[in-house]
């Protein structure tokens, strides 16, 4: 019997969905930033959590050519990673530091979080015991109460800033609710702090980058700009307080898109999708499209949200499944299979954007862009083309996996 042999091409196979990053937006976004903080003031891009989403890779090479100075990752890994990847701005990992990162901070020149006194003491003696150096940023809680030292100890900090071996670059703390206007626990931490930084100059012991400002600090604390800024999410494109459209000039970075799988009509009394919450009502003509929670498209609601064909929206049916979503498709004349969906694009509509999705679900941009699904394909916008990751690396230049790179 004769077999048909085929040696599978994945740049040629048809994608059921993908996800489209736009670098030339998130340079854009960078230009924004620049205009609305002072000349000389740092900007610091989190790519943790794989860029929240939109590839740490590409973002972070992408970000250098835009001008921004440092990344930050949450945790060591993420940072050692980058560097195995040919990356050379200074990298802070925001998570606390451990003795057992002690040799890997060294090793991958990476920027260490300071969160305790005894941390910092066991770091200096390491340093001087291997005759190494590192540079360190401390944290200081103000409010937040997750981890770093108070922003009241001053006799722990003023210790840790005259150890003679670690190299106390920065210090910074994290507002907590900076998105929630006119709450006063963001003007009482930034009290606290500013208080700190300036108890600190009078000693001639402040670190030279002070930083404060995510995303929301940003745009709404300016007296919080410090030397250093750190907006991630305004930086991806999506407003940092939830509504939608954006008052800001911001572009966002992600879309995602998806196919029409099948095509199909029921009739009234006929339910869709596990537990039977869409109920026709009338003769319905039924899309299932190629996006599912195994995608990263939540499933938490039902019979609730849209997304877009041919410019026209259509209601989601039911619940979302693992690999599919059914649509109600019966406004749209002569639909075929293998259309394109939009699924999540802001510069569409509103009611697909980012944010909207997220007030669906109750949740945060974040845990949208985070949520999306390594299967999904990738395609790139860079200077105007839309590129496969193989020729944006040889546009970024990203070299080959390097296990150690400074040796």
């Amino acid at each position: 019997m004769n077999m048909l042999k085929v040696v599978p091409d994945l740049n040629k196979i048809a994608r059921p969905n993908w996800i489209e990053i736009n670098l030339d937006a998130l340079c854009e976004n960078v230009a924004f930033i620049r205009s609305q903080i002072p000349v000389g003031t740092k900007i610091l891009l989190p790519v943790k959590a794989d860029a929240y989403g939109h590839g740490s890779l590409a973002c972070s090479f992408a970000a250098k050519e835009c001008g921004v100075d440092f990344l930050g990752v949450a945790h060591i890994n993420e940072g050692i990673l980058l560097r195995q990847y040919g990356i050379d701005l200074p990298i802070l990992v925001l998570g606390p530091c451990t003795p057992a990162d002690f040799a890997y901070f060294v090793e991958f020149q990476l920027t260490a979080t300071i969160s305790d006194l005894k941390t910092a003491i066991a770091f200096d003696s390491f340093l001087e015991e291997t005759e190494t150096s590192c540079k360190v940023h401390l944290k200081i809680d103000t409010g937040m109460n997750r981890y770093g030292l108070k922003a009241e100890d001053f006799e722990s900090i003023r210790e840790i800033l005259k150890l003679k071996h670690i190299k106390v670059e920065g210090m910074f703390t994290h507002l907590a609710t900076a998105d929630m206007p006119n709450n006063p626990g963001t003007q009482n931490q930034i009290n606290r702090y500013t208080r700190l930084v300036h108890v600190l100059e009078s000693e001639n012991l402040r670190p030279e980058i002070c930083h404060c400002s995510s995303s929301a600090g940003t745009l709404q604390h300016p007296e919080t700009h410090f030397d250093m800024v750190r907006p991630g999410l305004v930086l991806y494109g999506y407003n940092p307080m939830g509504a939608f459209p954006s008052p800001w000039n911001i572009h966002p970075i992600m879309k995602i898109k998806a196919t029409v799988r099948h095509i199909h009509e029921i009739n009234p009394g006929e339910a869709v999708s596990y537990g039977g919450y869409w109920v026709a009502r009338q003769p319905t003509k039924v899309a299932t499209i190629a996006m599912g929670y195994g995608d990263g498209f939540l499933r938490g609601e039902y019979n609730k949200g849209f997304v877009k064909i041919r410019g026209q929206l259509c209601p989601i049916l039911g619940r979302v499944c693992m690999d599919a979503t059914m649509v109600d498709v019966s406004h749209i004349p002569n639909i075929q299979v293998g259309e394109v969906v939009d699924i999540v694009n802001g510069e569409s509509d509103f009611k697909i954007s980012m944010e909207s999705v997220a007030e669906e679900h109750h949740t945060i941009p974040y845990e949208i862009t985070v949520r999306v699904a390594r299967r999904l394909y990738r395609k790139y916008i860079w200077k105007n083309r839309m590129l496969r990751w193989d020729d944006l690396q040889k546009e970024l230049k990203i070299p080959a996996f390097k296990e150690y790179p400074y040796r």
